[in-house]
């Protein structure tokens, strides 16, 4: 009984040695700053974070600070925190910079590119002052922080990305997906710890072709994330012979009811049963919003930006759109971020300062002045499944920057060779450093590609509706390769399994059917037709115009030859010349069908203007017609006008000035004109120019001989010739 008795002691004592140990806080966490966006240190880590939401008219700004972004953004409050908590962390670890405070400065970026440029110039100032340098070397500047962690989306790399590049500063985002920031000669500090949108549109490719769905629409945020997405996504879908019915776009600056409308009617009339939509969380909320409305169903494919985003997923009535299959970031929890936020948030409402209303205090000084009234209640904002998933992309960018820091101060577990508050220690070598770094995290090998891109893919998530709440399941996962289980999948539309398929008639072929099916020709006339018949209403004169003016002695003799075979043969040599250069046009240009043959086709229906190759026999063939043109028009002022008799040669200038002004006026209309319009202007100026060239130069002959006709004799014409000389000009 003792020996029992012994035991039982012994298992309860171990017990609750073990129970205290897991609930017990980690001992770094007393040493909490209650501080959530600056923290000093031995070297700075700068972060740009969507803390505030824009809530000003952008459209009616007129100074540089009309802008207001006074709404909170608890996605992005959180995403800041998780930087706090990485850094706290780090700085906890006695061996990973030993000796060493990473300290940090976070910044609101409104998700605005007005708002986001004051951060980071306020991150690019001279360290420990708030002047930034103007000088001929920047290798030895060091800026205030030594890398930025953010920002949060594609549309503000742009903005940002070339400026920070300049310094060579790294900047680490957690959630830029667009692939063109992978191009090193305009981003060369870029790097991101979230895959490029070049894998994702992979992953969704694959993700059709498993399900066999080859007839889909796509749809896009109209900005620099959707775009891309789109344009990528429908050169890949054409490769794998899956084809784009539709594509549109949703308006982000603008009110986009009108336009998501259109955009569902088209889906309607494409008779699609898939949809992907590359798009951000707030352009998807309006287009669902509409797709609810309509109670339209089908299968969504969800891109990451708004794959989990509660904006979409609370929508009242979002269960009803029929099955969402989404792509994630894979991502690790991280246990000890909700229970450090507790701890935060208890510390917080033991040290708030109540804030004057008058108050005025800088953004860059405090970029959320009401945070300071955060409490154990607010505790829930960070436990969102959408949060619980993207912090670790923030967690991730920073122990980068810290193991970076590691192996450029050459530290080991006791000491650093190198100590930033004697050495100088420059961005730019931190960043040599970040692209051989390799950290597990989570249990996850991370490391970054020669294009700045993170060593991982994609969860595979569906959508499971739960009464009024949505459950993101995952069904499978992407990296490189899409691993799928379809027994995971429960189908929210009418059929079992959806069917997205081309008509059999059309499927064998994809390519060619198109090809002949959705294409549409404007033919239009050649203007080299046109400009041969101009080359006919001006050879001749030019001729006549010459002989008249230079020889008037012999003109008169000369009428018959003049009028007749003189004439009849400088016609002849001049269209001879025009014809041989434009069948020489036409026989090295491709014919329409080898043209249509080797189109790369990524859409249903489009126009297409007909191709202007070979350059070189084109210009030929134009700069011939403008030569002769310009000859006949200086031409006509060789004649002199004699005194109270027609002058012969003013018809051509008129008409050739009337052409001329025609074209010119085209220009800047055609500029502003889409494809089909250029095209169908380009033949209405063409028939108009030379109608008006014709008209202008016959006119006041055929009224001079129906008024007229006893004048219409080759004695009057020598009477022109032979009376009173012309005038010679005057002198000044």
């Amino acid at each position: 009984i003792l020996l029992l008795m012994a035991k039982e002691w012994t298992l309860l004592v171990l017990c609750g040695i073990l129970g205290s140990g897991l609930s017990a806080k980690p001992s770094w966490f007393k040493n909490i700053s209650a501080d959530l966006f600056k923290s000093p240190g031995d070297i700075l880590v700068g972060g740009l974070f969507p803390i505030n939401e824009l809530t000003s008219d952008l459209s009616k700004r007129v100074k540089p600070d009309d802008l207001e972004c006074n709404r909170i953004s608890t996605y992005g409050l959180s995403l800041t925190l998780a930087m706090k908590f990485s850094l706290d962390e780090i700085n906890s670890k006695e061996n990973l910079l030993p000796g060493i405070t990473l300290g940090f400065e976070s910044y609101d970026t409104c998700m605005q590119p007005a708002v986001v440029m004051r951060p980071v110039l306020q991150l690019l100032t001279k360290e420990s002052t708030e002047e930034l340098d103007v000088t001929c070397n920047y290798t030895d500047y060091k800026p205030r922080v030594i890398a930025i962690i953010g920002p949060s989306n594609s549309e503000l790399v742009p903005v940002i990305g070339k400026l920070i590049g300049f310094f060579l500063i790294p900047l680490i985002s957690y959630g830029a997906t667009s692939d063109m920031f992978s191009d090193k000669e305009t981003f060369p500090s870029f790097m991101r710890t979230v895959p490029s949108d070049r894998w994702q549109v992979v992953a969704i490719v694959q993700l059709l072709k498993q399900f066999g769905w080859n007839w889909v629409s796509v749809v896009g945020s109209d900005d620099e994330y959707g775009q891309k997405g789109q344009q990528q996504f429908s050169s890949m879908a054409n490769e794998e012979s899956i084809c784009v019915a539709y594509q549109g776009l949703i308006p982000v600056y603008s009110d986009p009811v009108q336009a998501v409308n259109e955009i569902l009617n088209r889906i309607v009339d494409a008779k699609v049963g898939v949809v992907v939509v590359f798009s951000l969380s707030n352009p998807a909320r309006n287009f669902f919003i509409e797709v609810i409305k309509r109670n339209m169903t089908g299968v969504w494919v969800a891109s990451t930006a708004w794959a989990l985003n509660e904006l979409v997923s609370t929508l009242p009535g979002i269960n009803s759109i029929g099955t969402v299959l989404a792509f994630a970031d894979i991502t690790r929890p991280l246990d000890l971020f909700t229970p450090y936020i507790r701890e935060l948030f208890t510390k917080m409402e033991g040290t708030q300062i109540p804030q004057q209303p008058d108050t005025e205090i800088s953004p860059l000084d405090n970029p959320c002045t009401r945070c300071s009234y955060l409490s154990q209640a607010n505790v829930s904002m960070v436990e969102i499944k959408l949060v619980q998933r993207s912090v670790f992309s923030v967690y991730t960018a920073v122990y980068c920057v810290a193991h970076a820091l590691h192996d450029l101060l050459g530290c080991n577990a006791t000491h650093c060779a190198l100590n930033p508050k004697t050495d100088n220690v420059y961005p730019w070598q931190l960043l040599r450093s970040l692209q051989k770094v390799s950290v597990d995290l989570e249990g996850v090998n991370f490391k970054f590609d020669k294009e700045g891109n993170p060593s991982f893919g994609y969860d595979v998530m569906q959508w499971n509706f739960n009464d009024t709440t949505v459950l993101f399941d995952v069904i499978g996962y992407f990296y490189q390769n899409l691993t799928i289980n379809e027994n995971n999948i429960t189908w929210h539309t009418k059929n079992a399994v959806v069917l997205s398929l081309l008509s059999p008639e059309i499927k064998p072929n994809l390519t060619t059917a198109f090809r002949q099916e959705s294409v549409r020709f404007l033919i239009k006339t050649k203007r080299s037709h046109f400009l041969i018949q101009l080359l006919y209403t001006l050879s001749s004169f030019i001729y006549q115009i010459v002989c008249i003016t230079e020889f008037p002695e012999k003109s008169s003799d000369q009428l018959e030859n003049i009028r007749g075979r003189g004439s009849l043969f400088v016609i002849l040599g001049c269209c001879g010349v025009q014809a041989g250069l434009c069948g020489w046009y036409a026989q090295e240009a491709p014919s329409l069908t080898k043209y249509v043959a080797s189109l790369e086709v990524t859409y249903v229906k489009t126009f297409l203007r007909c191709p202007v190759e070979p350059m070189l026999n084109f210009g030929l063939m134009l700069g011939f017609n403008v030569m002769l043109a310009l000859v006949s028009f200086m031409a006509t002022f060789m004649a002199l006008k004699p005194p109270g008799q027609y002058n012969l040669a003013r018809d051509i200038t008129i008409s050739s000035l009337s052409y001329c002004v025609m074209w010119v006026m085209f220009i800047p209309i055609y500029t502003s004109l889409n494809d089909k319009d250029k095209s169908i202007a380009q033949v209405g100026i063409s028939l108009l120019s030379n109608i008006g060239l014709v008209a202008a130069y016959f006119f006041p002959k055929c009224q001079l001989l129906v008024k007229h006709p006893e004048l219409n004799t080759d004695d009057h014409f020598r009477t022109f010739l032979e009376g009173v000389p012309p005038t010679p000009p005057e002198e000044s």
